[in-house]
């Protein structure tokens, strides 16, 4: 899987100034924007899919009975911040054992204070984001 492209201010509004102009910029406009914000072309071009397509997601979100992302009750759980010294015992652990079993993730959550639930989906996404370390 291609790694995730994150974009500069810089380059999100040179994006945004030619999408105002021209939503389905041909090939040569798409060339020359993305020799001028150094990314290639086929980012750039993805880019623009997606930035035609969300008018409609944020149609159909808001479309929904409930009116939001999520059921009617809850939303998404927050983000788990992680220090330094708990991804210090985790990276440990995982140069370790990749798929650690209950106990080991149990014994974390007491080193750690981190649910382990929030543990199984650490390793999960390392092992992930780092196949064959």
């Amino acid at each position: 899987r291609r790694r995730r492209l994150v974009w500069t201010p810089s380059q999100r509004e040179a994006l945004r100034a030619c999408f105002e102009r021209n939503p389905y910029p041909g090939i040569a406009t798409r060339e020359e924007l993305a020799q001028a914000i150094g990314i290639p072309e086929p980012r750039v071009q993805i880019w623009f899919q997606n930035e035609r397509s969300r008018p409609l997601r944020q149609h159909r979100r808001e479309s929904r009975p409930w009116g939001g992302k999520r059921g009617p009750q809850e939303g998404r759980r927050k983000r788990t911040a992680v220090t330094r010294s708990q991804t210090a015992l985790l990276l440990r652990a995982f140069q370790q054992d990749r798929f650690p079993g209950i106990a080991t993730r149990e014994e974390l959550t007491r080193e750690t204070g981190l649910p382990e639930s929030r543990i199984q989906i650490w390793f999960q996404n390392r092992r992930a984001r780092h196949p064959g370390q």
